[in-house]
């Protein structure tokens, strides 16, 4: 993602904390012919960020962070199919995630998939939405 412009995980998502996701969350991965083609994360807790960026949003049941898909898989499906995949797990309850600004693709992918915008706020340095999928 970084080769295509994509820097915002730039030391926000080394390897340490990586290793805290794998701990802490939910961590699925698509795999084809033995190779990780995507990853998405889903926990009970926001981001650390959360509480600074919007400290008045009613608190979600689930979060999901770190979806990618390798960019030789791109535009295949694989995130819709990420997304889909967490949706059912919730089952019936709320989820939040966010997303830079700045990157109109994900955004329109994100409301496309039924997430509304409820807030917008400065989060690691970047213009950031909140993203909620409401299941009730």
């Amino acid at each position: 993602m970084y080769q295509q412009g994509m820097t915002h995980w730039l030391g926000v998502y080394d390897e340490q904390s990586v290793r805290e996701n794998l701990l802490q969350k939910t961590v699925y991965i698509l795999k084809q012919d033995s190779q990780v083609s995507g990853c998405v994360a889903l926990g009970i807790k926001p981001a650390d960020y959360y509480v600074d960026c919007w400290p008045d949003v009613p608190k979600a049941d689930f979060y999901l962070t770190q979806l990618a898909v390798h960019p030789q898989h791109q535009q295949s499906g694989y995130g819709r199919l990420l997304l889909q995949h967490c949706l059912k797990l919730i089952n019936g309850r709320t989820l939040q995630l966010d997303a830079v600004a700045h990157y109109p693709e994900l955004l329109a992918f994100y409301r496309k998939a039924g997430f509304s915008q409820i807030a917008e706020g400065i989060g690691l340095g970047d213009r950031r939405f909140l993203f909620e999928y409401d299941n009730l």
